[in-house]
């Protein structure tokens, strides 16, 4: 890894190393220390990042589905709903996909028969990657749980943000007739007043300067841009991974928005479920998917939540009403909403 490798993996995850040896032995897989011997492994960080994130999830959880009272402690959820949860939230294929989208295991140090195996491809290591690092964070942080959860929460974002976005908008572009989209980094100063000196880490390997950044001085965030015919989307964020699904989500919902702008003499957009079913039927959106699940307010009565996952979008879709079908309705509609009163930036 060279320190452009670096400065990508830490502007992703928002987090600075202050020993790089560290987040280098959390790509350092072990077949090549045993080739090199004096060279330091994932496999301990990996163990550590196991821990570290089984326990952000549990936490997550609890503030998501429990509550607190002078009677004692309950859960909209049992135990066996909250195993099943939790399982869907990090598992081998989940964990791996991060990686992935990322592009994180192309800067993986491996030993010869990892080479040849083309260990890269395995969702194995893809999730040992994911756990080492969040492990390789822990030490350099010094437990730092604040921090901890900043990463976890970025890394994990990819379980919620779809890996495939960009691919999607390149699609879509080309279907629409305005080809390729063109992506374009911010490109700031990178001189670092303070030390005097050109900081690496605000350096960013695609701003097109030797000496640019992609963070906005002025509001601290960092920036880039894509464009579809003469539309101009930026997208912004705390590393330029995120900024870059900023700007890819803003350009999916416009060119959604193109698409249902030529199905709307047929469609009924006062039945917000139809018109997403309908959608999802001429694959103008993917992946559409409905999870339920009910609770009782303070007073006993039961309540209906409803929340609605379409590729490429990401955001709170999410209703409560007194029935099921309401909340259906509902959390569609807010989709829709989206989807076609979605502005040019």
């Amino acid at each position: 890894m060279n320190r452009v490798d670096l400065d990508y993996v830490q502007s992703s995850i928002c987090y600075r190393f202050e020993n790089l040896n560290l987040l280098i032995q959390a790509f350092t897989r072990k077949s090549y220390s045993e080739e090199n011997p004096g060279t330091e492994n994932n496999e301990v960080l990996e163990f550590y990042g196991d821990e570290i994130l089984d326990l952000y999830v549990t936490k997550l959880m609890y503030k998501e589905t429990g509550k607190v009272s002078e009677k004692g402690f309950t859960s909209s959820k049992t135990e066996g709903e909250l195993t099943k949860l939790k399982s869907a939230i990090v598992n081998k294929r989940m964990l791996a996909a991060c990686i992935q989208n990322f592009g994180f295991e192309k800067f993986l140090i491996l030993g010869n028969s990892d080479i040849q195996n083309k260990a890269f491809e395995s969702p194995s290591v893809r999730e040992d990657l994911f756990e080492a690092i969040i492990g390789a964070v822990a030490v350099d942080s010094n437990w730092n749980y604040e921090q901890l959860d900043s990463v976890c929460k970025n890394m994990l974002q990819m379980t919620t943000i779809n890996g495939y976005l960009q691919v999607l908008v390149k699609e879509k572009s080309h279907q629409l007739g305005f080809g390729e989209p063109i992506y374009r980094p911010a490109d700031y100063p990178g001189f670092n007043e303070e030390l005097n000196r050109f900081d690496l880490f605000e350096m960013r390997y695609s701003s097109g300067s030797p000496y640019g950044s992609s963070k906005n001085p002025e509001t601290d965030m960092y920036e880039h841009s894509v464009s579809i015919g003469d539309k101009i989307f930026l997208g912004t964020g705390s590393g330029l991974f995120q900024a870059v699904l900023d700007c890819n989500a803003k350009a999916f919902k416009y060119l959604c928005r193109l698409e249902i702008a030529k199905m709307l003499d047929t469609m009924d957009l006062t039945n917000p479920v139809s018109v997403l079913h309908e959608l999802n039927q001429k694959k103008v959106i993917m992946l559409l998917g409905y999870l339920f699940d009910e609770y009782h307010d303070k007073d006993g009565n039961p309540v209906w939540r409803c929340t609605v996952a379409v590729e490429g979008l990401y955001g709170d879709f999410v209703a409560e009403g007194i029935s099921k079908k309401e909340v259906k309705q509902k959390a569609a509609a807010m989709v829709v909403d989206v989807l076609v009163n979605a502005e040019e930036e």
